[in-house]
């Protein structure tokens, strides 16, 4: 029961920064203190850093195989998004998602093994 309550800390907490972390760069866009350019890249950057940075810690809280931790919190991240893109748009399924979902997926698999690896005893 504490893995999941740590699991469920874990997402809540990396969805905030990747909302804040969202809020702050198209705040910075509207001010027009970056290019349409850079905020192309910016946005899909703060959210794999953010995903694979919450699947590192989770990975590191866990003694043995860290990609299973890293494919857990991937698939859980790219369910939320699932869903929210079900309810808030229309075209949640297209090519582009999946391939963005794959690479979310392999993000957070990575995060965990490195996490799993650089442990501390």
């Amino acid at each position: 029961m504490k893995n999941l309550k740590d699991f469920i800390k874990y997402i809540i907490v990396s969805l905030l920064i990747i909302f804040l972390l969202l809020l702050l760069i198209s705040t910075l866009y509207y001010f027009n203190l970056l290019s349409s350019n850079v905020v192309n890249y910016l946005r899909p950057l703060a959210i794999f850093l953010c995903i694979f940075i919450g699947s590192f810690i989770s990975g590191k809280k866990h003694d043995k195989n860290g990609y299973l931790e890293g494919l857990k919190y991937g698939g859980a991240i790219i369910f939320i998004f699932l869903l929210i893109s079900l309810f808030f748009f229309n075209d949640f399924f297209k090519l582009r998602f999946i391939l963005y979902d794959s690479i979310l997926l392999i993000t957070a698999v990575l995060g965990g093994m490195i996490g799993i690896s650089r442990r501390r005893d």
